[in-house]
């Protein structure tokens, strides 16, 4: 009894591994990795010979993604202006999908179909099965104390970024997209937007911290661990010798002690 009771959750992943592969060609499947905000493309090959203007569908989920037959495209909801699959390649056999501008939303797996028949009953064969992630961007920076700060933003999805220092568990909204960027109501602006980045001018030591640029669903595309630094030993003794030398460049004394030994070269020569 205890060995069947076992053996039963195995049995059960055994039949759901099996009714997955039923539906995607496991043997098949590509895996395709991508960061959020950047393009992804969704390899497929169709044989020209199949029909002279291919009827390609991309679905993920059942739902449609993209859609081309010739000259005529459909982009699915959430697809529109980021989903294609270039006419011109496709005429050479080529139906891969190009996605740009991936989000998180996008991870899944996708389905790639040519479209047959000539009459109303038409049938779908599949072509090609992705499966696609998504991912966020995490990275460590260093700054040094009174230099700028810069942010990415990677993608027009961001619509705010958060910071939260080692000390206090609570996320401060640091900017909005489109809300003037203040990081208190009684400081003036540190913040600007410059393209798609974020630039924190005059980084202070309490600016230390997590920072997580969020999309309108409150997903972070990325996640950046600030630690403020002081200037290193090196770099203020450079500072000083070249403040100094600039300093007695300056003077006329030296200039002038040179006269005299110019002239004495001068009567010898």
């Amino acid at each position: 009894m205890s060995d069947s009771g076992s053996s039963l959750p195995l049995f059960l992943w055994i039949i759901l591994g099996l009714h997955l592969c039923y539906h995607v060609n496991c043997s098949s499947l590509i895996s395709i990795s991508c960061a959020v905000g950047r393009s992804a493309v969704l390899p497929c090959t169709v044989s020209s010979s199949d029909q002279l203007s291919p009827y390609i569908q991309w679905l993920s989920m059942s739902e449609t993604v993209f859609e081309r037959m010739g000259a005529e495209e459909y982009q699915g909801q959430g697809y529109e202006g980021r989903a294609d699959v270039p006419q011109d390649m496709l005429q050479r056999g080529n139906c891969s999908l190009f996605l740009e501008d991936a989000r998180l939303t996008d991870s899944g797996v996708y389905q790639s179909y040519l479209v047959v028949g000539q009459t109303k009953v038409k049938r779908k064969v599949l072509l090609e099965s992705i499966d696609l992630v998504v991912r966020d961007h995490k990275l460590k920076k260093k700054v040094v104390k009174g230099n700028d700060l810069e942010l990415e933003l990677h993608t027009p999805q961001a619509r705010q970024v958060v910071f939260q220092t080692g000390q206090h568990p609570r996320w401060v909204v640091v900017w909005t997209r489109g809300v003037e960027p203040r990081l208190s109501p009684s400081s003036s602006p540190r913040v600007r937007k410059d393209g798609e980045k974020l630039v924190l001018r005059n980084v202070e030591w309490e600016d230390e911290g997590t920072y997580r640029v969020l999309d309108e669903h409150g997903l972070a595309l990325s996640t950046v661990m600030v630690s403020v630094t002081e200037a290193s030993e090196p770099t203020l003794q450079a500072r000083e010798f070249f403040a100094d030398h600039s300093a007695a460049s300056s003077l006329p004394g030296p200039a002038l002690s040179l006269l005299p030994l110019c002239a004495l070269l001068h009567h010898f020569l």
